[in-house]
């Protein structure tokens, strides 16, 4: 079921709910809106690069605190996330929806608990100040459970500089409940507030889509170039996607930043693309790797986005030298995860099953060949993966 058909159905129950609501006085129909809110904007995530999603209904939630009473919010939280996660595309195990179910449900009661914590701290509650106070704890507490999900889950935890989506959600957060309930009770305007103030949150989310579009299809070129040696018998099938893999989880084990896995897995899908520019060998010879990493990185240079991937192709070649014997090239770490990944890959022929020799045929290597960090990472992903064990 496409998006549209899931806001046009969660908007329809959403009306027939605020219409009984009214009709039998239940409550205060603006619940049910927000609920249905809620339902439709866990369906919009904000992307950015570098960090895990934030659901929209974080806004939303943050409106339902000035809203509803602690019972009242309670429900309207607990049915509106168990619905919305349930029409969800992904994720799409049930355990995995069970926890996120159990993520989001913190997540919303986090938001009352840290509004009401800033309330109640003063007698004066309706400060100005303290009230965007209590408004501002509400909307980045969320957010803040959101990273401690994400640090232990996936042991990363978001830069500075990928916060931008945090800002937005956490000032129109603020701004959308304002809207709704004003400062002071006086004169607010209702749900008309949450529906105007919404609009930069929707812009930022629509720039963010925008961006991962233009990320994926930059991958998806990335990718296609990669394949090239695969498609003219140049490299073993699969070589690449492999190497790639295994590189960004090196990288991974050795702290690389976020900017710096992504080069090296660009690098690492492109390092033999150098092949398709040269002649083709004599039978029974190889292209000179010097030469392929040579003729490859003039390529990804020549283009501004590609080119710190050129240099880690470059330097990958020229490390199997002797100390001494060629200048310190840049992204020379990033060359020996690069020159281990594929080596592995080499040795192994994608056979899990040789992992162990491989590892064993790397070490017996001359110090200066491979890193030793580099082997180091490697044993201990390779451990936590099942492919050597401690006796290895």
């Amino acid at each position: 079921m496409s998006r549209l058909k899931k806001l046009v159905i969660v908007a329809g129950l959403g009306a027939l709910a605020a219409g009984a609501l009214e009709a039998f006085e239940w409550g205060s129909p603006d619940l049910a809106v927000l609920g249905a809110a809620l339902v439709a904007s866990e369906l919009f995530e904000l992307r950015p690069t570098g960090r895990a999603p934030l659901p929209v209904s974080f806004a939303v939630a943050v409106v339902l605190v000035p809203a509803s009473t602690p019972t009242q919010y309670a429900l309207v939280v607990g049915i509106g996330y168990l619905f919305a996660v349930a029409i969800r595309t992904e994720p799409a195990g049930l355990w995995d929806r069970l926890l996120l179910l159990a993520e989001r449900i913190a997540e919303g009661y986090v938001i009352r608990a840290a509004y009401r914590l800033v309330v109640d701290a003063t007698d004066n509650a309706e400060q100005r100040a303290l009230v965007l106070g209590a408004l501002a704890a509400a909307a980045i507490a969320p957010v803040v459970v959101a990273d401690l999900v994400t640090a232990v889950r996936e042991r990363r935890v978001a830069p500075l500089r990928s916060r931008g989506a945090d800002l937005a959600l956490v000032t129109s957060a603020m701004l959308m409940a304002v809207g709704y309930a004003g400062v002071d009770g006086r004169g607010r305007p209702g749900l008309w507030g949450p529906l105007l103030f919404c609009i930069p949150l929707l812009a930022a989310w629509y720039s963010f889509e925008l961006l991962a579009s233009t990320r994926r299809g930059f991958r998806q070129t990335v990718s296609a170039l990669g394949a090239a040696p695969e498609l003219g018998g140049l490299v073993r099938e699969g070589h690449v996607e492999r190497v790639a893999e295994l590189a960004v989880a090196l990288g991974s084990e050795l702290e690389m930043s976020n900017a710096d896995l992504e080069q090296l897995e660009t690098a690492a899908l492109l390092h033999h693309l150098g092949a398709v520019c040269l002649d083709e060998p004599a039978p029974g010879e190889v292209h000179d790797p010097i030469e392929v990493a040579r003729s490859g990185a003039m390529m990804l240079r020549a283009s501004p986005a590609l080119a710190p991937a050129g240099d880690i192709v470059a330097a990958e070649p020229s490390l199997h030298r002797p100390p001494g014997t060629a200048a310190v090239l840049p992204a020379a770490l990033e060359g020996q995860i690069l020159k281990v990944a594929s080596a592995f890959d080499e040795l192994t022929e994608g056979q899990d099953e040789h992992a162990a020799w491989a590892v064993e045929a790397l070490y017996t290597g001359p110090g200066y060949v491979y890193d030793g960090r580099v082997l180091g990472a490697l044993e201990r992903v390779l451990t936590r993966r099942g492919l050597l064990t401690p006796e290895d």
